[in-house]
């Protein structure tokens, strides 16, 4: 009866992020549009970019506890679509590894796990650039972003009075959720390096607020970004 409910709120679940995410196509489709009619910037390019990430947790015992941050990568598409001379609707479409390690202490016990998945992640941003000068210009944005897990594995280290009883590699997660939203922020600043390519320096802070695992104590993943890419 338990695993049938467990199943069944999984499913609820899933069909709640599917939706989340086709409203959240469905209000920026018409920026979109707005962007090409409008014959201003548009510009596509790739990012690589290394982030790091750490783990939250909600109404959980004191046993329960983040254990740092750890490094993850995220590459993939990019592309603003201004509808204005200043202001864009800027998106992607990324490849975002998030590790993230926690821990739980039980007595003499500790179990150190680093989690790690990996999602296809769309974010949906209003992007604000100021006008260039000598060569760069300035950025701000601000949205949301919407994530479908594509693989989730873990390394899971369990000490009994401080001595490693067991060191196990790549376990695979069964228990993470298929979806995951974000709030998005940004900062950097926009090189041009010739008339037809420029360089995006930044951070970009990615807020998770949906549960990684559907088992309990209720956990989240964030992480803050070195954002690089170019444009064309």
């Amino acid at each position: 009866m338990i695993r049938q409910t467990n199943k069944q709120t999984i499913l609820i679940y899933h069909s709640t992020m599917r939706k989340s995410l086709y409203t959240l196509i469905a209000l920026a489709f018409p920026l979109f549009l707005k962007a090409q009619d409008s014959g201003k910037n548009f510009q596509l390019g790739f990012t690589a970019s290394p982030n790091l990430g750490w783990a939250r947790y909600s109404n959980a015992s004191s046993e329960y506890s983040p254990n740092g941050a750890k490094i993850g990568f995220t590459y993939g598409l990019i592309g603003d679509f201004g509808f204005s001379q200043n202001y864009f609707f800027s998106t992607a479409f990324t490849i975002t590894s998030i590790n993230v390690p926690v821990e739980f202490k039980s007595g003499t016990t500790t179990v150190e796990s680093s989690m790690d998945i990996q999602y296809i992640e769309v974010p949906l941003t209003i992007k604000l650039k100021t006008n260039t000068n000598a060569g760069k210009c300035f950025y701000g944005q601000f949205g949301v972003s919407a994530g479908i897990n594509i693989k989730g594995k873990s390394d899971i280290k369990t000490l009994n009075a401080n001595t490693v009883s067991d060191n196990l590699k790549n376990q695979k997660l069964d228990n993470d959720y298929i979806g995951r939203l974000g709030l998005v922020a940004g900062a950097g600043v926009q090189w041009d390096y010739n008339e037809n390519a420029k360089f995006i320096t930044g951070l970009t802070f990615n807020n998770g607020f949906t549960d990684i695992l559907s088992s309990k104590p209720s956990v989240k993943n964030s992480y803050l970004a070195l954002t690089l890419g170019v444009m064309f």
